[in-house]
C-alpha cells in the first residue's frame, strides 16, 4: 500500500515538473504569436462613434468615464505554472512591448483605495494603439523574490484609460492607460514592513502564459517612520532644439526658493548646455533626469520627433500623460503633493505665505480635514511683448506686467495633487481618485493663497476671443518682488559655475 502511494506521488511530481518546463517553453515559443488587439480597430466604426458622441456632447448628455472605481473582485489563477522571466527591464529606460501593449514603468502602491480595498497593487503605466479599456482582458504575471525564495501569481488586471472622451473622443491615437494588478495578501511583503524582496511584472492577454521579459517594479522609497516631504514638481518630456539653459536655470532656482523639494524632469532632446544645468542639480540630489522616447511607431530621431510633436498636438497631449503619471507615482510614498508645471509657469504663494508648505498647511486647516484630491491655482498671463530688455537668466524677473483678468476656474490652472487620494493625474488637475470621500478640485484664492503666472510669447488659441483684453488690459505684477533679490543672487552664483 505504501509503495503504491509512493509511486502515485512520484508520478504526480514528475508530471508537474514536466508540465512546468514543457508548458513554459511552449509559451515562450508562442508568445510572439499572440494577436494584437489593435488589429481589430475599425476606423468606420470609430467615425460613427465620434459623430454620435459629439451629438450627445452638444445636448450635454455625453457619458464620461468614471473617475472613482467600484470595488472589484480579485481574479487569481492559483493553478498556473510559469517560467521565471529571463530578462528584467528597468522602468523608464525603454518601452517594453508585451501583448501588443508597451509598458513604461510599474510601481508598488499600498494606499487605501476603492478598487481593491483590502489589497495593495502594482500600478503599470502603458501606451496602446487605440483604446484597450473594456476592449480586452489583461493578465498580470507577478513575480516576487529575494535570496531565500521566488514566488509568483497570475491575476487579472484592471484597465483605466488616462484620457476622458470629452477631451477628444477619436480613437485613432496611441492612448495612455493605468493597469492595476492587485497583489494577493500572501505575496504582499511590503505592506506592513520593509523587505528585501523584488517585484517584477509582465502582461499577457492569456490567463497563464509565461513571458521572457518583465518590468522591474519600483518599491517603497521611504523608510518606515520617515516623514513625507511636501511638494515634488513634475515636468513633461522636454524637447528643445534651441539652448534654454539660462531660462531653465532661473526657473529651477525659483521653484526651490518657493519650497519644491525635488523636480522630476523628462527629456526627448535638449542641447548639451541645457543638459549641463540639469545634471548639476541631479548631482546635488535636487532633481531626477530621465531620457525618454515615444512609444509605438512614432518617430524617435531628434528632428523628426520634434516636428512630429509640433504637428500632432492631439497625440502630443496623450504622450505627455505618461511622464506626468510616472513622476506622480515616483513620489506617492515620499511627498504629500505633486505639482505638474511647464517651464513657462510658476505657482506663487500670495500674501503672508513665503513657501508652498506654509500655504498648504493653511489651506488644509481651512478645509477642516476634508480628503483633498487637488488644490488648483488660477492662471494669469504674462506676455512676452511686455518684457523689459535683459539677460536670458532673468526671463521671469524682467516682465513687470500681467493681464488684469484672471482666467476662469478650470481654465489653464495647475494643481497640487494629493498623493493620499489620487490614482492618476491630468496636466491641469487630478483625474482618477482613490475613494469616494475624495473632494473635487479645490480652488486656491488668487488674492490670498496662490496664483499661477503663465509666461507666453503670444495669446493661446483657446483664448482667441479674449486676446485683445488679455494682451492690453494690464496691471503691475508684484507677486515675485519679495523673492527677487534672493533669486538674482542664487542664479548669478550658479550661472558662474556651470554656464
Amino acid at each position: 500500500m505504501r509503495r503504491k502511494k509512493s509511486s502515485y506521488l512520484i508520478f504526480i511530481a514528475v508530471f508537474l515538473v514536466f508540465f512546468y518546463f514543457f508548458g513554459s517553453i511552449q509559451d515562450f515559443e508562442l508568445e510572439d504569436q499572440e494577436n494584437n488587439y489593435e488589429d481589430n480597430f475599425d476606423p468606420i466604426e470609430d467615425e460613427i462613434f465620434v459623430k454620435n458622441y459629439l451629438e450627445l456632447m452638444q445636448k450635454n448628455r455625453a457619458p464620461a468615464r468614471p473617475v472613482i472605481e467600484k470595488e472589484q473582485k480579485i481574479i487569481e489563477n492559483r493553478w498556473c505554472f510559469l517560467a521565471a522571466p529571463k530578462i528584467m527591464k528597468n522602468p523608464r529606460e525603454n518601452w517594453l512591448k508585451v501583448a501588443g501593449i508597451e509598458i513604461f514603468s510599474a510601481y508598488y502602491d499600498d494606499r487605501p483605495n476603492s478598487l481593491f480595498p483590502d489589497n495593495s497593487a502594482i500600478q503599470v503605466l502603458v501606451m496602446s494603439n487605440h483604446t484597450i479599456e473594456s476592449k480586452i482582458d489583461i493578465y498580470c504575471n507577478i513575480f516576487v523574490k529575494n535570496s531565500r525564495f521566488q514566488k509568483y501569481t497570475v491575476v487579472q488586471g484592471y484597465i483605466r484609460e488616462i484620457w476622458q472622451r470629452g477631451w477628444d473622443p477619436r480613437g485613432n491615437f496611441q492612448v495612455p492607460s493605468l493597469i492595476s494588478c492587485p497583489i494577493p495578501e500572501k505575496l504582499d511583503f511590503f505592506k506592513n514592513s520593509e523587505s528585501d524582496v523584488e517585484y517584477s511584472v509582465s502582461l499577457t492577454r492569456s490567463n497563464c502564459k509565461s513571458q521572457k521579459i518583465a518590468m522591474k517594479v519600483v518599491g517603497k522609497s521611504r523608510k518606515i517612520g520617515e516623514k513625507k516631504k511636501d511638494v515634488a514638481i513634475c515636468l513633461k518630456g522636454l524637447d528643445y532644439q534651441e539652448d534654454i539653459s539660462g531660462r531653465l536655470l532661473e526657473w529651477l532656482e525659483l521653484q526651490y526658493i518657493l519650497g519644491a523639494d525635488t523636480i522630476g524632469v523628462y527629456m526627448y532632446f535638449l542641447t548639451q548646455k541645457t543638459q549641463n544645468v540639469l545634471k548639476y542639480y541631479e548631482k546635488l540630489g535636487k532633481l531626477t533626469l530621465d531620457q525618454i522616447s515615444l512609444s509605438g511607431s512614432d518617430p524617435n530621431s531628434n528632428l523628426e520627433r520634434s516636428q512630429f510633436l509640433k504637428n500632432n498636438r492631439p497625440q502630443k497631449r496623450r504622450h505627455e500623460l505618461i511622464p506626468y503619471n510616472d513622476c506622480f507615482y515616483r513620489h506617492i510614498h515620499t511627498h504629500n503633493y505633486v505639482l505638474i508645471l511647464d517651464i513657462d509657469e510658476v505657482v506663487v504663494p500670495i500674501g503672508n505665505f513665503s513657501s508652498y508648505s506654509e500655504m498648504l498647511r493653511s489651506v488644509e486647516k481651512r478645509l477642516s480635514g476634508r480628503s483633498i484630491s487637488s488644490l488648483s491655482a488660477r492662471n494669469v498671463f504674462k506676455f512676452q511683448t511686455n518684457f523689459e530688455v535683459g539677460k536670458e537668466w532673468s526671463y521671469m524677473r524682467r516682465n513687470r506686467k500681467r493681464s488684469k483678468n484672471i482666467s476662469k476656474m478650470g481654465e489653464f490652472g495647475k494643481s497640487f495633487s494629493s498623493t493620499k487620494s489620487v490614482a492618476t493625474v491630468f496636466n491641469h488637475f487630478a483625474l482618477h481618485k482613490l475613494s469616494y470621500s475624495s473632494s473635487k478640485s479645490v480652488y486656491l484664492s488668487p488674492n490670498s493663497e496662490a496664483i499661477k503666472l503663465h509666461y507666453k510669447s503670444e495669446c493661446p488659441q483657446e483664448s482667441r476671443n479674449e486676446c485683445q483684453d488679455l494682451q492690453f488690459n494690464l496691471v503691475d505684477d508684484t507677486s515675485l518682488d519679495r523673492f527677487e533679490k534672493q533669486l538674482e543672487k542664487r542664479v548669478e552664483l550658479i550661472r558662474k559655475l556651470i554656464l
